[in-house]
């Protein structure tokens, strides 16, 4: 919520720019303030939303343990004190009592209040785990941190039934009548959800859930229901005093389960009183050399809008297991009259899209990727038209997202690795059809996510692994399309840019050159060569085919002839490197350097690096610098 609150602030202080599409003039766009709010903004940046409780884990696992950010770590903290502090506080033991000894009135006492608390618990343990939870609109936090919420209030809750059975098990013994004890319904009952909510503690760990997650979440779900029923059964003697902490738990379920389909009505159905009902489409495809399915998929909803940091549950349900359901980030998305075209927007003017590219690597092997590459415009004032009007924008970037008309229907696209269960079965589905692609049966439910304001920042870089290049390009998509239709306004107008951004620059680590290939043919072609975009790309993997370096080798003198270099390196980016130079470039400009925008989205040691580097260059003073991170978990 702090996170949000200093980013609602820090946004709308921007003043609105009017841009001149020739280029000719602009009016002064607003400083950065270095004031009292500045300083206190970055501060609170700098040492308690941007970095790690601790060193640099936070996406990674330390001892298969999550370490949250410092902000999330005081909100659990305050969260372990208060709880500890309301169980521990103003008991009051008097003697003499005509009922219980002096240790007699620690064990009820305590067995109360515990049992009462951890009751109390229960309906925020239930709605923060849900991906339909209110907190996740009211706040902006992401689902992992809820994730990261949901985890400890279960082990507060669980840690208070222990103490509650513990207690009310010692007292009894007191009694003589412990084994007499579970002879009673409402004893062996509240036994066994103890037992249960023990049991869910200790089988959702960080290693079931990231190796048999479809195991952890049927177990996770049996065991939660067991857990309610034998609350239900525990407290019943009560006369319903404690239903008000457990119907919520139900009403919590109810209402999650309600929302998943609404959204699944509203992203795959089309009521037309003139014609029947019109589904959801979706032509799957299977890239063997860079092990990676393509899916494209074409709602039945009209009404439903593709925007940057959407992502979107898939579901298959005429197939094996169809209630398995996966959150897979859109990569992009095609519009109807894009017939033929990439998921990107138009070419901008200035841009050959034929030619090929050449891999180049710092003491690294050179390789050549055969695709098409963009080739420099013959007229230079055209050039100089286009480069400048990209280099204008304004304010209110924050509600720059992709619109299209009602006529009209996108596609969206995602990036699918095969990685086991579902999406390995959609990959033998590919593979066993006899043409390029296949048409399937996927249910879209959604959307999900968060928008990042990164179009409020001058400069923007995104560090992405693998098919995490699908938190990047719906960004770029989105800004390729504001300063498209902005360059298209009729010469001498001025319009109000939707976009801050001046500068893009891509960081992207792959496995396989043949991914870099397959996107930079299709959705990154758009970006090749653009003016205020800069490309790196990587190959990571050190089993890359000789035959396929050599094959590459053979259009290199085509690449040459071009003029037009696209570097590939073979080996791991140096990330730090890469977010300090352009943060130190931008810095040295001073007030014309602006502002910057780091997203990542990729390997959780990617994630990591980039945070610690961001991190250590905010606490050089280096201000105007935003950490965005996409991620699930």
């Amino acid at each position: 919520m702090a996170n949000r609150l200093v980013t609602h602030f820090f946004t709308s202080r921007r003043v609105s720019v009017v841009v001149d599409i020739e280029g000719r003039e602009t009016s002064p766009t607003s400083k950065p303030s270095f004031g009292l709010y500045s300083s206190a903004s970055h501060w609170v940046r700098t040492n308690l939303i941007v970095p790690a409780a601790f060193g640099s884990h936070h996406q990674r696992l330390y001892f298969w343990c999550t370490i949250p950010t410092r902000m999330e770590t005081l909100v659990v903290v305050a969260f372990w004190i208060l709880n500890l502090i309301l169980c521990g506080v103003t008991y009051e033991i008097f003697y003499p009592n005509l009922y219980y000894t002096t240790a007699m009135q620690h064990w009820r006492y305590i067995a109360d209040r515990t049992g009462i608390i951890s009751y109390a618990n229960l309906p925020i343990l239930w709605i923060f785990s849900g991906r339909n939870n209110i907190f996740l609109w009211l706040t902006g936090w992401s689902f992992s941190t809820f994730n990261i919420f949901h985890r400890h209030v279960a082990r507060i809750a669980t840690i208070q039934a222990v103490i509650h059975s513990v207690c009310y098990s010692a007292l009894e013994a007191n009694y003589g009548a412990f084994a007499e004890s579970w002879t009673e319904q409402y004893w062996y009952m509240g036994g066994m959800a103890t037992v249960t909510m023990s049991f869910l503690l200790v089988l959702s760990s960080a290693w079931l859930r990231e190796r048999f997650y479809e195991i952890f979440l049927l177990i996770h779900i049996v065991l939660s229901v067991v857990t309610i029923v034998g609350l239900f059964y525990h407290t019943r003697i009560f006369e319903g005093e404690y239903d008000p902490y457990l119907w919520p738990l139900v009403a919590i379920w109810v209402f999650d389960r309600v929302a998943r389909l609404v959204r699944l009505a509203y992203c795959n159905l089309h009521l037309r009183l003139s014609d029947n009902v019109v589904g959801t489409k979706t032509e799957a495809s299977y890239d063997q050399d860079a092990n990676l399915i393509r899916l494209e998929v074409t709602p039945g909803s009209r009404m439903l809008k593709a925007r940057a940091g959407q992502h979107y549950y898939l579901y298959q349900p005429l197939k094996f297991k169809g209630w398995e359901n996966h959150p897979f980030t859109l990569g992009g998305w095609k519009s109807a009259d894009q017939s033929g075209q990439s998921a990107g927007a138009s070419v901008p003017p200035g841009i050959d899209p034929h030619a090929s590219y050449e891999i180049k690597g710092k003491n690294k092997e050179v390789q050549v990727v055969g695709v098409d590459t963009l080739a420099s415009s013959s007229d230079p004032s055209s050039e100089e038209a286009s480069i400048s009007s990209f280099k204008h924008a304004s304010s209110n970037p924050q509600e720059l997202t992709h619109t299209s008309t009602t006529s009209s229907q996108d596609t969206l696209v995602f990036f699918v690795r095969p990685y086991s269960s579902w999406t390995l079965r959609l990959r033998d589905e590919c593979i066993k059809s006899s043409s390029p692609s296949v048409n399937t049966h996927v249910l879209l439910e959604g959307p999900y996510g968060e928008h990042s304001p990164v179009h409020s920042y001058e400069n923007v870089v995104f560090i992405v692994g693998g098919s995490g290049i699908s938190g990047a390009l719906p960004y770029m998509q989105e800004y390729l399309e504001s300063t498209t239709s902005v360059q298209s306004t009729a010469e001498g107008n001025k319009q109000t840019s939707r976009t801050r951004t001046r500068q893009i620059t891509l960081i992207w680590a792959t496995k396989q050159s043949a991914m870099v290939r397959s996107l930079c043919a299709q959705e990154l072609k758009p970006f090749i060569g653009h003016p205020a975009i800069e490309n790196h790309f990587y190959a990571t993997s050190r089993h890359e085919s000789r035959a396929l370096v050599e094959h590459d080798n053979l259009e290199k003198t085509n690449s040459h002839a071009t003029g037009i270099g696209l570097g590939i390196s073979y080996g791991r980016p140096n990330i730090r490197e890469k977010v300090l130079g352009v943060i130190d470039e931008v810095h040295a400009a001073g007030a014309a350097g602006g502002s910057v925008a780091i997203l990542t989205c990729g390997p959780a040691a990617m994630a990591d690096e980039a945070r610690a580097t961001v991190h250590t260059a905010m606490k050089q003073g280096k201000r105007g610098v935003r950490y965005f991170e996409e991620a699930f978990g």
